[in-house]
């Protein structure tokens, strides 16, 4: 078997032993799938030293049991923590009628404030992020518990499930999941925005390699959030592709905000009447925020930037601003984020290292036109075609860049013709993307087709009126 082989002694009654056709047999190939065995077996390992080799079965619920509804599939999702771009999709799916959702958080992080390392002020989203959808967590700050009772809680969830989607692979405890749902024949289904190489080398990028092909390829289905995603999951061997793009709450981005770009921009002291560029993320190394603020300096013209966030840049960023040019704001919470998005002209995302940059979605919702490096992810999906892509850490190309940005919005259609353009990523479309993976992976006697997404008119799953999406 893949992660766990008959010789580990955790396959389960009636499984049968899937052959390696398309693996990286390679040294490092072997030697990674042996360490996924490893974990495997440590998790499923009792206090008194056996492993517990539950069979592929398991009772459901007395809920489903008797009753004229068709069975809906039992789907987990893993997660870090509550994340604020993440948790309208939960909602959304469990409110759906589709699948019964329930979300596992291996921390409380973001519920709970917390000390960002690189925003540098405790962290707590002031928007409702735990309501509408079932969760639970594995661990919290206040009470983290032992390392053997989240082993055997992680265990348990996993087997009261059809199918688990696992939101990434670069977690011990995302990859202590795959294993343990392969060695007790659970489907899993990967998602994750991964689409580079890395810059490790030699031995480390061999073992990496065969680390994540042996994660893609034996997953049953991958979601995949954009192109670059994409091609990432076909090189390493995906069996099933189903687009479910990076996507954020746009209705709640695309709403006008209670306060206007006047009283953003007066609150900072600035005027309303040059064109707005701002910056959204955290003031680190790794989001070049000073190639924007070295850019802004060769403009033909005057523009006011906006620096929205905080960490180990800020203090250079604020001192490389002309007087009266701008304004870094520290930490925004998520309420008073719109507010900004629609005060800006240009969102520019200068990062020499992102996977997707979900800030692009979110301004692109509220009109704001994306200026982005080459080294993010959501350009060919999001950018190309509308806004302007540059060649990471070459400030004059920025600067050109901004440039011919900043003329385009002189258009007032360029507003409408972004929101129409960040539709294509939409919610909607994440939400029939996980739909479609979850009724193929798991095909529920009784259930709907898999490309039968969307209930029609009539009673729901649940016995309801269907909902509009």
């Amino acid at each position: 078997m893949w992660l766990c082989g008959r010789r580990c002694g955790l396959v389960g009654a009636g499984s049968q032993a899937r052959p390696h056709d398309g693996y990286d047999t390679g040294p490092w190939a072997v030697r990674s799938r042996g360490l996924f065995r490893l974990a495997a077996r440590f998790a499923l390992m009792t206090p008194d030293g056996k492993v517990n080799a539950a069979p592929n079965t398991f009772s459901p619920p007395s809920s489903r049991q008797h009753g004229i509804q068709p069975m809906l599939p039992r789907i987990g999702i893993l997660a870090l923590h509550p994340i604020q771009y993440y948790v309208p999709l939960y909602q959304r799916l469990a409110s759906r009628g589709v699948m019964d959702l329930d979300v596992l958080y291996l921390s409380d992080l973001g519920h709970r404030p917390e000390v960002d390392s690189e925003f540098g002020v405790p962290i707590a989203w002031n928007i409702d992020l735990l309501s509408g959808y079932t969760h639970n967590f594995i661990s919290n700050i206040a009470s983290p518990g032992t390392k053997l009772g989240r082993l055997q809680k992680l265990r348990h969830w996993i087997s009261s499930h059809d199918a688990v989607i696992t939101q990434g692979y670069d977690n011990a405890w995302m990859l202590l999941t795959i294993a343990i749902c392969r060695s007790r024949g659970i489907p899993y289904i990967l998602r994750c925005a991964s689409h580079a190489e890395g810059r490790s080398g030699g031995i480390r990028r061999s073992l990496r390699n065969a680390v994540v092909r042996t994660v893609v390829s034996g997953s049953a289905a991958c979601l995949t959030v954009g192109q670059l995603n994409e091609q990432f999951c076909q090189r390493y061997g995906a069996r099933n592709i189903t687009f479910a793009p990076n996507s954020v709450d746009d209705e709640r981005f695309a709403r006008a905000p209670e306060c206007g770009r006047r009283e953003v921009l007066a609150r900072w002291g600035l005027p309303d009447s040059r064109k707005v560029v701002i910056f959204c993320g955290k003031l680190c190394r790794r989001k070049r925020p000073l190639d924007l603020a070295a850019a802004i300096r060769l403009l033909p013209c005057e523009v006011t930037v906006l620096f929205v966030g905080d960490g180990p840049l800020a203090d250079q960023v604020r001192a490389s601003l002309a007087p009266g040019q701008g304004a870094v704001t520290g930490f925004i919470n998520q309420e008073e984020i719109p507010s900004y998005y629609h005060a800006a002209d240009v969102l520019v995302l200068p990062s020499e290292a992102e996977t997707w940059g979900l800030v692009v979605n979110e301004a692109m919702a509220a009109g704001a036109l994306p200026v982005v490096s080459d080294q993010v992810g959501a350009a060919p999906d999001l950018v190309c075609g509308l806004g302007e892509i540059y060649a990471c850490g070459d400030v004059p190309a920025l600067a050109g860049a901004l440039s011919r940005a900043l003329a385009r919005v002189a258009d007032p259609r360029t507003r409408d013709m972004v929101r129409q353009h960040a539709a294509h990523h939409s919610l909607d479309r994440t939400v029939a993307g996980f739909e479609k993976a979850v009724l193929t992976v798991t095909k529920i006697p009784g259930n709907n087709s898999p490309l039968d997404v969307f209930p029609h008119a009539g009673q729901s799953r649940r016995g309801r009126e269907p909902e509009e999406i």
